[in-house]
């Protein structure tokens, strides 16, 4: 026999609007309140009924997350930020009862709609990973409807929120670094410029050296897309350069790991001749040789604080108002990649 929110009700001594606040996560249940309800919901085995809450709020209880690709052959789920930060989502939403919808690039290309995908699965608010300011499809979110949260995106429209880390401030830290380590001649590696992240992190790079009085050169500044390989390829332009800068910092750790492959390709050594610095800390940036020196997204706090957007955004209905962004503060991880300068290569003219 199924059970129902009438058996809780009866079991823990409170009313069924209580129990179905509790169970939805309503702020003015207490927590101790919430805790008797839904222990007493593992106990007797509830298992809510999706479909009637449905017909009743006219909600399907599913968060659609749509994981764009950065490009045609880079797929975003094989960046390991991305997937650790898609794990942090999964898991926060698994203890709240919504259902989580992935939209995987194909469905995408096929559908060639993000309000149509919305409308057909009958999704109660979006999330968006890895979108791109040149995707022909953009524009549509400003109509789609429902709550929409993104990471590093920023859309202004009213029922949208950007989730993120303060871009400008990590690379600040990370060039400011470089800088106090005597370097003058800096590169920066950036990811694609359809991402509004490779344009904060260049900003965050050019405000360190306009403050330390180090001039920058157009060729010290090369576009990659993220990627490893990205990575490599816009090293071996600045190693071509003479005089070559100094130290690099690149937009992302797959990218930095790149640089260094290249470095080792030339006979060179990280950090002796070349300091480089990365963005992200992923797993492999500890597990390098030598251990990468980089800036650290706090990525499960950035995908429980997309989840609890949304969360929000929900329990508030109609009456929820997008936040403009929300931004945590990174933090700068010191490794054994960078190195004081050597003697002769602090001059910036070269």
């Amino acid at each position: 026999m199924r059970v129902t929110l009438k058996d809780i009700a009866r079991e823990v001594g409170l009313s069924v609007t209580a129990v179905s606040r509790a169970l939805n996560g309503h702020k003015d249940v207490s927590e101790a309140t919430r805790a008797r309800v839904l222990e007493a919901a593992r106990r007797l085995n509830y298992y809510p009924n999706s479909i009637a809450r449905g017909l009743v709020t006219q909600r399907s209880g599913t968060v659609g997350l749509f994981s764009v690709s950065f490009t045609q052959s880079y797929s975003i789920m094989s960046d390991p930020f991305a997937a650790e930060l898609v794990d942090a989502i999964l898991e926060r939403f698994g203890e709240t009862g919504y259902d989580v919808l992935w939209f995987s690039r194909s469905r995408i290309e096929k559908a060639d709609s993000y309000v149509a995908l919305a409308v057909q699965r009958q999704i109660d608010a979006a999330i968006f990973l890895g979108l791109r300011t040149d995707d022909h499809r953009f524009a549509e979110l400003r109509t789609i409807g429902i709550p929409l949260v993104t990471v590093d995106v920023p859309i202004d429209v009213e029922n949208a929120v950007c989730v993120g880390c303060d871009q400008v401030m990590g690379a600040y830290a990370a060039v400011s670094h470089l800088i106090e380590m005597g370097h003058r001649r800096i590169a920066y590696i950036s990811g694609h410029w359809h991402a509004p992240v490779s344009h904060e992190r260049r900003e965050g790079y050019m405000k360190a050296m306009a403050e330390a009085g180090c001039p920058v050169r157009d060729e010290w500044i090369v576009e990659g897309d993220f990627s490893r390989a990205s990575g490599k390829r816009s090293m071996e332009r600045l190693l071509a350069l003479d005089p070559r800068p100094t130290a690099v910092f690149c937009a992302s750790d797959l990218m930095a790991l790149g640089a260094m492959d290249a470095v080792r390709a030339h006979g060179l050594r990280v950090p002796d001749d070349v300091s480089i610095i990365g963005f992200d800390d992923i797993r492999e940036a500890a597990e390098a040789q030598p251990p990468l020196t980089t800036v650290h997204q706090p990525r499960h706090l950035l995908g429980k604080a997309v989840a609890d957007t949304v969360i929000e955004a929900l329990r508030e209905g109609g009456s929820w108002k997008g936040k403009g962004r929300i931004l945590l503060e990174p933090k700068l991880v010191r490794r054994a990649t960078v190195a004081p300068v050597r003697d002769g290569g602090a001059s910036a003219a070269g």
